[in-house]
């Protein structure tokens, strides 16, 4: 399961705890930024049986004071299925929450990464946004360019690497 919205001060052990409560969690990690080991705010885990990924999604979460966001993860093979958008040129004061919020009007976000410099801990001016659904993609690629801040950001599809 893809587990959004943590709070920053969430850790891999009651990320675990909490979720046992729903059957048993066989992975479990929190992403951190790679720099600064800090949670970006969001995991996965695995639970051993899909039946409790069921019961997950049937109710709302507070975990350490914060609604989170459980959704079924994607596998990676299949994320070519949903799809990915390449965002260009994006304003620098633009912060992470205010990238998360413009592009959920489009369609359900999955993963959406605005890239900083990790020495100067600023933007790069460019990010990627994963949404769950290649509707959302096709909703989003329907402009080549949405405005953000007052600047031209540009979207297209992301390229895989490789």
């Amino acid at each position: 399961m893809f587990i959004g919205g943590l709070n920053w001060e969430t850790d891999e052990h009651k990320l675990k705890s909490y979720f046992s409560q729903f059957g048993e969690v066989i992975d479990y990690t929190i992403m951190r930024d790679t720099t600064s080991g800090r949670s970006r705010g969001f995991g996965f885990l695995t639970f051993k049986e899909s039946r409790s990924v069921d019961k997950v999604l049937k109710n709302q979460h507070i975990l350490d004071g914060k609604v989170i966001d459980p959704k079924r993860a994607i596998p990676r093979e299949e994320q070519d299925k949903t799809g990915k958008i390449f965002v260009g040129g994006i304003a620098p004061e633009v912060t992470q929450q205010e990238f998360d919020i413009f592009f959920s009007q489009f369609g359900n976000v999955i993963d959406a990464q605005l890239m900083i410099d990790k020495d100067t801990r600023r933007s790069r001016g460019f990010g990627f946004v994963t949404y769950d659904s290649p509707n959302a993609v096709d909703k989003v690629c329907q402009n080549k360019f949405l405005n953000l801040k007052g600047r031209n950001m540009e979207i297209k599809r992301a390229e895989p690497r490789g």
